[in-house]
């Protein structure tokens, strides 16, 4: 977490601080799951949290060299996002990635937020994935904030394309 100063019309210097996002989604409508979950943030801090995110398609991590990029930026990150609607395990890169992440991190504290789950599907098809990355937060010191802690449905929420959204956030390489 990075600390500036901005200046303020009114009062002069305030403290604004900047929250790294790592996103790591499925498929599209997934992204448009997190990206949700980002604007939802962005309005409810304001102008007092800057957030930048990188955003990472779980097919990337077949890459190794895109998996060893996004293992620096989730490994750094204040907030770590897992979304998708698949029941069962995550795939072997996938694994790889987070494993390779985890074991790179070196800053304390951070949230680990799983997006899992279809509002279609019983939330047990899904106890495996959040087992694990609960499993994986302990093991780097995160929090675990699973969605059903935020007060909002995540898994039905529509997504509207904000300015401060595309502002804010840094696409990885080829999005789609």
């Amino acid at each position: 977490m990075d600390t500036q100063l901005k200046q303020s019309e009114d009062s002069g210097a305030t403290e604004t601080v900047e929250w790294q996002i790592a996103v790591a989604y499925e498929d599209a409508h997934a992204r448009d799951r997190s990206m949700h979950l980002v604007q939802t943030m962005q309005r409810h801090f304001g102008e007092e949290i800057l957030f930048s995110c990188t955003w990472w398609k779980f097919r990337y991590f077949e890459d190794p060299d895109i998996a060893l990029v996004a293992r620096h930026y989730a490994s750094a990150a204040d907030i770590v996002v897992f979304c998708t609607d698949s029941p069962g395990l995550f795939s072997l890169p996938v694994m790889n990635w987070i494993e390779s992440w985890a074991a790179a991190r070196r800053k304390p504290g951070g949230l680990l937020v799983p997006l899992i789950g279809s509002p279609n599907l019983p939330p047990q098809l899904y106890a495996t994935k959040n087992f694990y990355l609960r499993h994986v937060a302990d093991r780097t010191n995160m929090d675990y904030l699973p969605h059903t802690a935020l007060g909002t449905d995540l898994l039905n929420a529509p997504v509207t394309a904000g300015k401060a959204g595309k502002a804010l956030t840094t696409e990885s390489p080829q999005h789609h």
